[in-house]
């Protein structure tokens, strides 16, 4: 891998975007080594959560303008941003839970990867900004239409239309970060939040985001309720659901005698 560093910790795969000398600027190398990553781990059961960082300095600067800027009509450009778009819509729907742990600065495109993860996390030092428009263009990866979900309208509209460039502590105040941590524990805090996932087994995960993605295609409550109830059957009869009760009986035994 050239554009991305891989680890794989306690259940967790770790995508580090490596780019530092153009601030991790997504470029087609980098798509392609996402591409291959996310297959071979989606398959993998001993990775039950992906983390997506950058560096101190950026997690994700946007998309390389000196690759694409070569680009100059919608019949090159489109297949280029529906390409990354695609990707984005994965990190939406994989199976397992996706973290972005925003350290440094998050623009442009490293916004639209953030909004396309399950949760986000940042250091307090975090800063946030859909500059888009200040290029005189829109987002391209879908992260405009996952703002405008996941903010009040105005809210978002402002982001977009104003690009202004927004604190952690900014997003956290309406729910877009999810935590907000000491730029000195980052790391620490950020293996502890993950950790609490990866806790959970892999079935349960995969129930959980499947119901997710389901209300978000938009099904209706007795379909949803129905997809609870089911799930809730089928793991009833599963050897962890057995120990699990088992040694908690034991344990309400155990104080009572």
């Amino acid at each position: 891998m050239k554009t991305i560093k891989t680890e794989r910790e306690a259940g967790t795969g770790w995508i580090i975007f490596h780019r530092p000398q153009v601030r991790n600027a997504v470029n087609t190398r980098m798509m392609e080594e996402l591409e291959f990553q996310l297959d071979r781990w989606r398959e993998d059961d001993e990775v039950k959560a992906l983390v997506f960082a950058g560096d101190e300095r950026t997690f994700v600067s946007g998309g390389d303008l000196d690759e694409f800027h070569r680009l100059t009509t919608r019949e090159q450009v489109y297949p280029v941003m529906r390409r990354m778009g695609s990707i984005l819509e994965q990190l939406r729907n994989f199976g397992k839970p996706t973290i972005a742990a925003v350290e440094g600065a998050a623009v442009g495109g490293g916004c639209e990867i953030a909004a396309s993860c399950n949760f986000r996390l940042a250091s307090e030092k975090a800063v946030f900004g859909f500059i888009q428009s200040r290029l005189g263009i829109t987002t391209g990866w879908g992260g405009g239409s996952r703002l405008l979900e996941d903010l009040p309208r105005g809210e978002a509209l402002y982001l977009l239309l104003s690009g202004e460039k927004v604190s952690a502590e900014w997003m956290f105040r309406r729910g877009w970060i999810h935590r907000v941590f000491p730029a000195a524990s980052f790391h620490r805090e950020v293996r502890r939040f993950v950790k609490q996932l990866t806790d959970c087994s892999l079935p349960v995960i995969r129930a959980y985001l499947d119901i997710d993605q389901a209300r978000r295609e938009g099904a209706g409550e007795g379909e949803l309720v129905d997809m609870e109830s089911d799930y809730c059957s089928k793991l009833w009869e599963s050897e962890e659901h057995t120990q699990a009760v088992k040694g908690f009986l034991n344990r309400r035994k155990e104080k009572k005698n």
